[in-house]
This record gives C-alpha cells, sequence and structure tokens, in this order.
C-alpha cells in the first residue's frame, strides 16, 4: 500500500464571494486565463482578472468601457473576452446604445478606444466568433426594456477584426419557440467537433438555469438541453456562464449566483462530455444530477512565462481611479487626491469593515438603495459593522450615528468606498 499518495486539494465555491457579474473567461495562448466582467456604471469599466488554476484570481487591471449613463439601469453589461489571430478582444452590451468593442495585444493594454460596431437600443449580452472559414459573427440577446421584446438570441455578420457589422441580423434561438423557456440571454457561442455551441442561461438570475444549444450549422436546426439548474443545492439560478478547456483534459464552466446582498458571486463547475457529446456539468461530472458542486479537486495549473502585474482592484465612480490616486501598494496603502473616492465589493459573510485613515481628512462610506458615510481626520480608524441588513458606523471603536439599514442596488452588490474630502490627499491603510 503507498502511503505517500495524498488526496487532491479541494476547491470551494463560491471561488469569488463578491460581486464578479457576469462572468466570462477564456485560456490565454500564452498561458494562464483571463476573466472579465459587467462593470455597469463603475469606472474605468471592463474590470480584468488573472488566474493560473481558475480559482485564485489576481486583478489585472480595466479594458474601460465607462461612458455616462443614459438611464440609471444601464451602462456596461455582460462583456465576452476572445482572443483571435495574437489579440484580444472584448464585446459588450450598452443597452441604450448598442454594441461596443475593444481590443488589445495583451491582457495587460494598451486596450483600444471602445467602438459601436453595431448600433441599436436593448442589444446586449454579445459574444463573437471566428469560424474555420474566417467568417465572423456576434451573438447576442435582447433587453425588453429596450427593445420590447426579449427570450431571442440573435446571430450577425462582422468582419474579423471586429470595426464593421453587415446589415440586418437572423435569429439564432427562439424562446418563445421552447416549452418552459424564459428571459433567453447571455449567449456564448463557440465549436467542437462537427457541432455549434451555444451556452445560454434562462429564467431569469435569481431562479434560473443553462441551456447548452447544438447545432451542425449556424442555420440550424437547434437542439437543447438544460445542463445545469439548482436541483437540490442552495446555489440558486447558475447564470452567465463560460466553458473554458484547462490542462490534462479538464474542462471547466465557471458561472454566477445571485445573492441579494452581495450581487452575483462566482463559481467554478467540472464538465465532461456524454457518448453522444452533451456536455455535463457539475455534479453531473460523476452520474449526479446537473446541479451545482459545493467543492472539486482543485484545476491543475496552466503557468505562463509572464503574469500580469497586479493592479489595484477599486472602482471609481465619479472619477477614473487612475485619475485619482497619487500612490498605492500592494500592502493595502492607498493615498486619494482631494475628492476622490474608491469603491470595492462587500464580500459574502462579512461584518466588519475597517480602514485606517493615517492622515489628511477623509470617509468610509457604505452603499447600496442609499449610503451612509463616517468621516474622520487622520490618524483613525473606521469601520462599519454588519448584522444581516443593519449596520453601524464606528470611529476608533465609538458609534457614530444610528443603526441603518443596508441593501444592495438593482444590479450590483453592497459595496464599500473611502474618499478623501479635505483640502488634501488622505492617506488610506486598507487590506490588500
Amino acid at each position: 500500500m503507498n502511503t505517500d499518495v495524498r488526496p487532491a486539494e479541494l476547491f470551494h465555491n463560491p471561488i469569488r464571494a463578491h460581486d464578479v457579474p457576469d462572468p466570462d473567461v477564456i485560456a490565454l495562448d500564452e498561458g494562464g486565463y483571463a476573466l472579465v466582467a459587467s462593470s455597469f456604471d463603475r469606472r474605468p469599466g471592463l474590470p480584468l482578472w488573472w488566474s493560473e488554476d481558475l480559482v485564485s484570481w489576481e486583478p489585472a487591471g480595466f479594458a474601460g468601457g465607462w461612458q455616462p449613463l443614459v438611464q440609471p439601469s444601464g451602462g456596461v453589461w455582460a462583456p465576452s473576452i476572445r482572443q483571435h489571430d495574437g489579440r484580444l478582444f472584448i464585446t459588450w452590451g450598452d443597452p441604450d446604445r448598442g454594441i461596443y468593442v475593444v481590443d488589445a495585444p495583451a491582457l495587460a493594454g494598451p486596450w483600444s478606444e471602445p467602438r459601436l460596431i453595431i448600433a441599436g437600443a436593448g442589444l446586449i449580452d454579445p459574444c463573437p466568433f471566428w469560424d474555420e472559414d474566417g467568417s465572423a459573427w456576434i451573438v447576442h440577446g435582447w433587453a425588453r426594456s429596450r427593445a420590447g421584446f426579449a427570450n431571442r438570441l440573435s446571430l450577425v455578420a462582422v468582419d474579423p477584426r471586429l470595426t464593421s457589422a453587415s446589415a440586418g441580423s437572423r435569429t439564432l434561438v427562439d424562446g418563445d419557440q421552447i416549452d418552459g423557456c424564459s428571459v433567453l440571454e447571455g449567449p456564448k457561442l463557440y465549436r467542437r467537433g462537427e457541432h455549434y455551441w451555444v451556452f445560454a442561461p434562462a429564467g431569469g438570475v435569481e431562479t434560473g438555469w443553462q441551456y447548452a444549444f447544438r447545432a451542425t450549422s449556424l442555420d440550424g436546426p437547434w437542439e437543447h438541453r438544460v445542463v445545469l439548474q439548482q436541483g437540490s443545492t442552495e446555489t440558486n439560478g447558475p447564470h452567465q456562464g463560460a466553458w473554458v478547456a484547462g490542462v490534462d483534459g479538464e474542462e471547466w464552466f465557471l458561472h454566477f449566483q445571485h445573492t441579494p446582498h452581495h450581487g452575483r458571486i462566482l463559481h467554478l463547475q467540472p464538465l465532461a462530455w456524454t457518448a453522444d457529446d452533451w456536455p455535463l456539468i457539475g455534479a453531473a461530472v460523476t452520474g449526479g444530477a446537473p446541479e451545482p458542486v459545493s467543492d472539486w479537486p482543485r484545476p491543475a495549473r496552466r503557468p505562463a512565462a509572464h503574469r500580469p502585474e497586479r493592479t489595484l482592484d477599486w472602482h471609481g465612480r465619479d472619477a477614473d481611479p487612475r485619475e485619482i490616486v497619487e500612490e498605492w501598494d500592494a500592502d493595502g496603502r492607498i493615498r486619494i487626491a482631494p475628492g476622490g473616492s474608491l469603491g470595492r465589493p462587500l464580500p459574502v459573510g462579512t461584518t466588519l469593515v475597517e480602514v485606517t485613515l493615517v492622515d489628511g481628512d477623509g470617509f468610509l462610506a457604505i452603499a447600496g438603495q442609499q449610503t451612509r458615510e463616517v468621516h474622520a481626520t487622520g490618524p483613525a480608524v473606521m469601520a462599519v459593522r454588519i448584522d444581516g441588513e443593519r449596520a453601524r458606523m464606528l470611529v476608533d471603536g465609538d458609534p457614530v450615528g444610528e443603526e441603518f439599514a443596508v441593501r444592495a442596488p438593482q444590479w450590483t452588490g453592497i459595496e464599500y468606498a473611502i474618499g478623501s474630502d479635505g483640502p488634501g490627499a488622505a492617506l488610506f491603510r486598507v487590506s490588500p
């Protein structure tokens, strides 16, 4: 008996227990993985992460995309990231303007200025696809609030550099023709062997499920199966996922779970294939139901010769963080210019947020449907204590003001923020 054999190290879901809305992931040609997520009204838009194992993610900057909102519920929705011909491309939908693209030679950039490739209200959740014959396409969904209809996936021909689109689009999958299908959205288009594949969620973020569609031609006909749903688990509405090939034959499916306070938190599922070429996700990989797993053996590493430099993982709203952060380091020191502020999602399970104001006049805020702040002059320790939907601000351990309710806004989770509100910069020390 070999007593040196150790069980594989497990990872536990969620792999990122804070708001990572509408994630998409790819395996990079140069090694490692890249992840992008929705940013809505956050600046500078399109947050990026990098990983060697799909579980531990490091912030890798932003690809941009922010514009002033047309409507409060607008902004940068549901991006997709792809690598083609040695270049990275990110597409996303602004529900009030249309489908945009940025591109770059590497994850670290420089990223191009956003270009509008398909104009129109209600176009959302775009994903680019390059076929073996050299043709290029964008598949996307529709927002009922802008277009007047939804539950439909459409396909548009584009040029291979994603600079222009052909006139018009055609329906790829009509959810109204599928029994029980509603709110079909978030498509990701792939090819595997003889089949084209569309992975797309339906049913809404809180209670939905994940479809896989397949066809031997983009003209259809499309077969479909439900390949992931909540089932007997506590992981509701497994939604808006991305299929990615790992190393050593491993395959994975990354998706979010909607939570009432913390937004859309990130999960990772194993993926395998049946003999008749249908995906098995989550517990179905080992013969169970198609439902999420809570833990699983950790993916094999996919190392890269050069890993991207770790970047600041705070975002702005009134200003771009790159314009207001005077200095920062990986140990958590951040100097914010006068009048500037930075935000961060609140992780699941957080009961205390504590920051040290080293110098200057600054504030700590907790933001959801309403924002509450506490102000101080450094040196001081500012904190917010959270108990469910109730919170209380503190300075140097002493309560300030009354207890208040804190609830998440429409599209994102609860956040906390720090900022400078004096005539000079404010220096903070925060957890990295």
